[in-house]
């Protein structure tokens, strides 16, 4: 069973957050990027599990995957472990206390940016794909 209008509505906005993620790695604002990148692939991810009538819930891009797996939809080594990367940036980038000293902002670089979108690019990809394959 696949809900394309569901699907299509979470898909929708992944793509925001993920366009966001770009403009704000292009700003220098890379903690910013990397929690956006987090939120366009978790965001990708509920919207394949949407998609196959899998409700999602939470927002831990591992046990997400876990999901997805559990929903029939195989997930391939690179796409695990591009979730485990981003779910890192899920807290830390957006609060300092989240470190023993400094900004949040101090804590990031632009390769960490870059590596997040990359991560993130990876996500929505696997996630299109496998939404062709299951006829969405």
């Amino acid at each position: 069973m696949v809900d394309g209008p569901e699907f299509a509505r979470w898909r929708k906005d992944a793509a925001s957050a993920l366009r966001s993620a770009e403009l704000q790695a292009d700003a220098g604002l890379h903690n910013w990027s990397c929690f956006a990148a987090e939120q366009a692939a978790q965001l990708a991810v509920k919207a394949l599990l949407h998609g196959v009538a899998a409700a999602p819930w939470g927002h831990d891009l591992e046990e997400l995957g876990r999901r997805l797996t559990d929903a029939g939809v195989p997930v391939p080594e690179e796409f695990a472990g591009a979730l485990l990367r981003l779910k890192r940036h899920y807290i830390p980038a957006r609060y300092a206390d989240a470190h023993p000293g400094g900004a949040a902002s101090d804590q990031y670089l632009e390769s960490d940016a870059r590596a997040a979108l990359a991560d993130a690019r990876t996500i929505v990809a696997f996630v299109d794909d496998a939404w062709e394959r299951l006829g969405g």
